[in-house]
């Protein structure tokens, strides 16, 4: 059986064009025309999904500017410049960013020994030019290359989070390399710290690395790290023999955030997202006046790289 990883545009799941990327080890399928999300990345030596798919919403256009959450598909998308909706250099954007929502422009190559997807968009309020290369070789990782470029004249605040929401197994475990973290006010936690900060993992005795239990009630919490020790996330699935690792330059994004909901805890689902992202908190304004978002400024191209990698 041939190892080279292979490239093929031949489906398209509810008449949505499809790229799939795919080696010995991986699978991974891209919509192109749904914000350039990948929807599905499948560990084949155990034939098993890693991302989660939200089925009660079909996979079809969502309408630029509308709620991101009444849109959740699922998968692994990109939100720029902002997460909360907000007026960010003079101009209102929308719920989650203005990729999400629209199609991305795409073309692919391929040498012996990998494969790569590349898409690209341009921001409908902020006008930045947005790129991102998928590569898949013959082993378990796919890397993302990412670049922004600003060919406006105003600077423009922003954050970027590669919004990676994954499948959750009884006895998944969750890696995050942080130091300080947040609980934000939203949800209902399985406990919260007093002030609201606390040392990755631990909590008042509950270890956040682990699932907690929902017997009696579902626990929806949503965690920015403050600090990492080092740029990395994931889930490791024991049963299975199988998960997912993101790994970065913490210098690019010196951030992760974790949205998760436990046993229906948010509108009845189980899932969580891991959120590498180039700051905090969710509000870009106000972490520009703290000092921890970000500014592009004009004519400036910001580029970084982020890897996906299954965990053996």
């Amino acid at each position: 059986m041939s190892t080279s990883p292979r490239l093929s545009t031949e489906w398209s799941p509810a008449g949505q064009q499809a790229v799939i990327l795919a080696n010995a080890e991986t699978r991974v399928v891209v919509l192109p025309g749904l914000g350039g999300k990948i929807i599905s990345v499948v560990d084949k030596r155990v034939d098993a999904e890693l991302l989660w798919r939200n089925e009660r919403i079909p996979l079809r256009p969502a309408a630029f500017g509308s709620g991101y959450d009444d849109q959740f598909l699922g998968g692994w998308d990109e939100l720029y410049p902002n997460d909360e909706p907000e007026e960010l250099a003079g101009e209102p954007v929308p719920d989650h960013g203005e990729l999400w929502a629209v199609p991305w422009n795409w073309s692919t190559g391929s040498a012996v020994d990998q494969v790569w997807l590349e898409l690209t968009v341009r921001g409908a309020v902020t006008g930045t030019e947005v790129t991102k290369r998928l590569t898949l070789g013959v082993g378990p990782e796919l890397v993302a290359d990412y670049r922004i470029t600003n060919p406006g004249r105003v600077d423009q605040p922003f954050l970027w989070k590669s919004h990676v929401a994954v499948e959750l197994r009884p006895d998944t475990m969750i890696d995050l390399a942080a130091g300080d973290v947040l609980m934000h006010e939203f949800g209902s936690p399985r406990v919260r710290p007093t002030g609201d900060s606390f040392t990755w993992p631990w909590v008042s005795g509950h270890d956040l690395r682990t699932l907690p239990d929902t017997t009696r009630r579902g626990v929806s919490e949503f965690l920015l790290a403050t600090t990492l020790e080092r740029g990395e996330c994931g889930v490791r699935h024991p049963s299975t023999g199988t998960g997912l690792r993101l790994s970065w330059d913490r210098a690019d994004l010196p951030s992760c955030w974790l949205f998760a909901s436990y046993g229906g805890g948010w509108r009845g689902l189980d899932v969580l997202v891991l959120e590498p992202c180039t700051g905090f908190p969710l509000s870009v304004n106000d972490g520009v006046e703290a000092g921890t978002h970000q500014i592009l400024p004009a004519g400036a191209t910001k580029s970084w790289q982020l890897t996906a990698q299954l965990v053996r």
